[in-house]
C-alpha cells in the first residue's frame, strides 16, 4: 500500500480487486441460470417463482440501491463494499442448503442487497481513485471485466449444474478471495485540496445548467426495455437449449458468449462514436438485439441460438455505453445523484419485470419461447427504427442550432 501526504494511492492489487468485484455486478444474480431447467424440475408447477430466482436480486437492487448509495457516502464506500461482498457470499451460498423455494427467494433478495452495495461502490471508487486518462482506461477495463464475468460465472454455474441443481449456488464462494484482496489493498479515498478546488469550480459553472428531461426519459425507457431483453435470455434460453440437447455446462459457456460480445463492443464504443453519434448507435443496438431474437423462430437450432446470444451481446455493448454517455452529458453537480439513481432503478426494474412479462406472454403464445422471442424481437426492431429516425431529426436540429450560433457570433 502506498501513501503520499495522507492520500491513498491505489496499487495493482487494488485494481485487480476492483475489476474482480465488477465481474459480479451484471450477472451476479443470474449466475445460476444454467441450472434453471433442473430447478424447475425440482419445483414443478412453480415456473414463475423459479424465474424469480434469477430476477429477484435485481428487484432488491432497484429497491435498496439508492439507500445503499447514501450509506456508502455516509459510512465509507470501502466499508460498504466489504460488507456487500460478505453478504454476496453468505446469501448466495445459502440457497445451496435451503430446502423450500420461498426461503430460497428470501436469500436471493438478500443477495440483491449485496449486489446493490457492490454496484454503488465500485464505480464510485474508480472515479475517486483514478483521474483523467487513467480513469477512462480503468472504466473500459471495468466494462470488459463485466463481460468476462458473465463468461466465468455462467460457465462455472453450468459446470456445477451437471452435479445437481443446488451446486451452482456454490459459485458465490468466488466472493471470498475477492473480499480478501479488497481488504488487503483498499482504503477509503481521500480527496486532495486540488481535487476539492476542481470540483467546486465545476459545480459553480454548472449551477445554472439544466438537464433535458425528455432525453433523460428516453434513456430511462431504453434501459428498461434493454434489460427486459437481456434478462429474457438467462430466464429462458437454458430451457430452450436443454430441449435442443445441450448440457448445462455448455449452456453456461454459450451464455458467456453474450457477455464477451457485450464487453468487446463496450470497449469499442469510443471508436464507434467518433463517426456515429450516440443515438444512432443506440438505434443500431436495438436493431441488433431485435434481429437476434426474431431470427430464432425461423430455424430453431443450436448454431442460431449461439448467433442470438452473440448478436444480442453486441447490441447491449452498443446500447448501455450510449445511454451512460448521453446521461453523463445531462448531469450536473446538483442533479447527478437523482438522474443516475433513476437510471439504476430503471435498469434493475427492467431486469426484474421480465419475470412478470414473460410468463403471461408464454401462456398467450402457446408456451412457445420461440414466439416470445419473435414478438420481443419485432418490438425491439421497431423501437430501433424509431430511435434511428428520431436521431436524424435530433442531430439535424442540433446542427442548425450550432450554425445559427456560429452565424450570430460572426455577426
Amino acid at each position: 500500500m502506498q501513501r503520499d501526504k495522507g492520500i491513498f494511492k491505489p496499487t495493482r492489487l487494488t485494481l485487480v480487486a476492483i475489476l474482480l468485484s465488477s465481474m459480479l455486478i451484471l450477472m451476479g444474480g443470474a449466475a445460476v441460470a444454467p441450472a434453471l431447467n433442473e430447478i424447475k424440475l425440482a419445483f414443478p408447477g412453480d415456473d414463475f417463482l423459479v424465474s424469480l430466482i434469477i430476477t429477484l436480486p435485481s428487484l432488491a437492487v432497484a429497491i435498496v440501491g439508492y439507500a445503499v448509495g447514501l450509506a456508502a457516502d455516509r459510512f465509507g464506500k470501502v466499508k460498504v463494499l466489504f460488507l456487500a461482498l460478505a453478504i454476496f457470499v453468505v446469501a448466495g451460498v445459502a440457497s445451496y442448503f435451503l430446502e423450500d423455494l420461498e426461503t430460497i427467494l428470501v436469500a436471493r433478495f438478500i443477495l440483491g442487497i449485496g449486489i446493490a452495495g457492490i454496484t454503488s461502490t465500485v464505480t464510485a471508487l474508480i472515479a475517486e481513485y483514478y483521474g483523467g486518462v487513467q480513469r477512462v482506461k480503468v472504466l473500459s477495463y471495468q466494462s470488459a471485466a463485466m463481460g468476462i464475468g458473465v463468461l466465468i460465472l455462467e460457465f462455472t454455474g453450468g459446470t456445477l449444474a451437471e452435479i445437481s441443481w443446488r451446486t451452482p449456488f456454490l459459485v458465490y464462494l468466488i466472493g471470498i478471495p475477492i473480499l480478501a484482496m479488497a481488504v488487503l489493498s483498499m482504503r477509503e479515498p481521500r480527496m486532495s485540496e486540488e481535487d476539492r478546488a476542481e470540483i467546486a469550480d465545476i459545480v459553480a459553472h454548472e449551477k445554472f445548467r439544466k438537464a433535458n428531461y425528455k432525453i433523460v426519459a428516453l434513456c430511462y425507457v431504453s434501459i428498461f426495455f434493454c434489460m427486459n431483453l437481456v434478462f429474457l435470455l438467462p430466464t429462458s434460453i437454458p430451457i430452450v437449449l436443454a430441449d435442443l440437447g445441450v448440457s448445462s455446462s455448455i449452456v453456461g459457456l454459450f451464455l458467456g458468449f453474450h457477455g464477451v460480445a457485450n464487453a468487446v463492443f463496450s470497449i469499442l464504443y469510443r471508436r464507434i462514436t467518433v463517426k456515429v453519434p450516440p443515438f444512432r448507435v443506440l438505434g443500431m443496438g436495438f436493431l441488433c438485439m431485435g434481429i437476434g431474437f426474431a431470427v430464432l423462430i425461423l430455424f430453431p437450432s443450436v448454431p442460431l441460438a449461439i448467433f442470438t446470444l452473440i448478436i444480442t451481446g453486441v447490441g447491449v455493448g452498443m446500447i448501455v455505453p450510449s445511454l451512460v454517455n448521453t446521461l453523463a452529458g445531462e448531469v450536473t453537480g446538483s442533479n447527478s445523484g437523482s438522474i443516475m439513481g433513476g437510471y439504476g432503478t430503471c435498469l434493475n426494474f427492467g431486469q426484474f419485470a421480465i419475470s412478470l412479462i414473460s410468463v403471461p406472454l408464454l401462456a398467450m403464445l402457446g408456451n412457445s419461447y420461440y414466439e416470445v422471442y419473435c414478438l420481443m424481437g419485432v418490438i425491439a426492431i421497431a423501437y430501433g427504427i424509431v430511435i434511428s429516425l428520431w436521431s436524424v431529426r435530433h442531430y439535424r436540429r442540433l446542427q442548425q442550432q450550432r450554425d445559427a450560433e456560429r452565424a450570430a457570433a460572426q455577426a
